[in-house]
């Protein structure tokens, strides 16, 4: 059995990182690279937003993805935000940090 995790903290686990809702994180990764595809289009080059800090608006789905919303605006980037929730992407839980 896992133990208690307060809310509004993050920890990792030795499968992956959890979060909690309404926590600020920072994006490390894109998809678990650092760099786009050589073949990628420059709508959905969202390695672009590698830095940048949002917070988790969503628990984690079952494809182990979190919705972000960033601080930033996605869309003045360029980038292809369809998502329910403007400026905010669907984010793999591996590719965030904690960030304060």
């Amino acid at each position: 059995m896992l133990p208690a995790v307060p809310l509004n903290t993050c920890w990792a686990s030795q499968e992956s990182p959890v979060f909690s809702l309404n926590t600020k994180v920072i994006l490390r990764t894109f998809n678990g690279t650092s760099s786009p595809p050589a073949s990628g289009l420059p709508g959905e080059n969202y390695w672009l937003l590698i830095g940048e800090c949002g917070t988790t608006i969503e628990p984690t789905n079952a494809r182990n993805r979190v919705l972000v919303r960033f601080d930033n605006p996605v869309i003045e980037l360029g980038l292809i935000c369809h998502n329910p929730v403007p400026n905010s992407l669907y984010i793999l839980i591996t590719d965030l940090e904690a960030h304060q």
